[in-house]
């Protein structure tokens, strides 16, 4: 008989659960509220409570306290994976997003949030990943650089190129502004980040040059508007949000096949990239803005070739 393998508790200081967000802890004692008047078991009410509080601890130690009203699907897949990577199995990771999935409901029902961030991330199967994480290869990124200069489209170029040169999240790259830039320096200072962070985000040469080659076109257009990243709307321009962003990527994505491709995919691809470049872990963690390198070891892509000779050179 085939028994699924037991799953591994993924533990957590008691002290991030109760130093959690304050608004998420209020959250969660108006749904227990809730699922007591709708008379669920002590122990379903038990098992949700504590789910809910494993990922405000996640969000504690890894996400800056993010409120659960900001958590966006990538937020949660990246606690999902990490839950994945600490031992929990299919069915396990299953209830996770089904008690992350019954909280957002339950928000939504209260008017609180409009959308649930869960709506359509993967439910795994045993043997499956949670999700597809998109590592872009050296050769991809050729291809894509080859795709976008055929397209011709300079705003495009620029998100791509630096997407992947910050590695920032989809929430900070649509927030910069002109104003932010220091082209001397090549840093983009004082960037929004999760809960309120500010951070500085870096760039290289070929990212400056896009960039003045950006802004030299807004003169001639005479398109007057301080983010960097814009749309026209009722004829006025103004800045995209993250939405709108993942829209581009998934664009940048179906030319070279890889359909599902986001935003936080190439802030994995430059971590990755920049690790087997020689990159140490906790100088991309920092540049990530990671509050340390257990987040950080997720988004770097095992190099298998490397692990398979190191294997064939210690023989038992």
């Amino acid at each position: 008989m085939n028994r699924l393998k037991r799953s591994k508790r993924v533990l957590f200081d008691k002290k991030l659960e109760s130093t959690a967000n304050v608004d998420n802890l209020e959250y969660l004692h108006k749904y227990k509220v809730d699922m007591e008047l709708r008379e669920l078991s002590p122990k379903s009410i038990y098992n949700y409570e504590r789910d809910l509080l494993n990922w405000f601890a996640y969000l504690n130690e890894n996400q800056f306290n993010l409120s659960v009203i900001d958590a966006t699907e990538d937020d949660i897949e990246e606690f999902i994976y990490f839950c994945k990577m600490q031992g929990n199995n299919s069915n396990r990771l299953n209830r996770r997003i089904s008690s992350i999935s019954a909280f957002y409901k339950y928000m939504r029902r209260k008017r609180i949030v409009q959308e649930d961030p869960t709506e359509f991330i993967i439910r795994p199967k045993k043997g499956l990943p949670v999700v597809k994480k998109i590592f872009l290869t050296k050769e991809q990124v050729e291809n894509i650089r080859k795709f976008l200069k055929e397209e011709n489209n300079i705003q495009l170029t620029v998100y791509f190129e630096l997407s992947l040169a910050t590695m920032a999240r989809a929430t900070a790259i649509s927030s910069i502004r002109w104003s932010q830039i220091n082209y001397e320096e090549m840093i983009i200072e004082d960037v929004l980040e999760k809960e309120g962070y500010i951070v500085n985000l870096f760039f290289n040469e070929e990212e400056k040059d896009l960039l003045l080659e950006l802004k030299k076109a807004r003169e001639i257009a005479k398109i007057d508007c301080d983010y960097i990243f814009i749309s026209k709307y009722h004829n006025k321009y103004n800045g995209v949000d993250a939405n709108t962003l993942n829209e581009w990527a998934r664009k940048i994505g179906n030319a070279i096949g890889e359909f599902e491709l986001s935003t936080h995919d190439f802030r994995r691809s430059g971590a990755s990239l920049r690790s087997e470049a020689g990159m140490p872990l906790e100088e991309i963690s920092s540049l990530l803005n990671h509050k340390g390198t257990d987040v950080t070891s997720l988004y770097i892509k095992e190099d298998t070739t490397k692990k398979g000779e190191m294997y064939r050179r210690f023989k038992i």
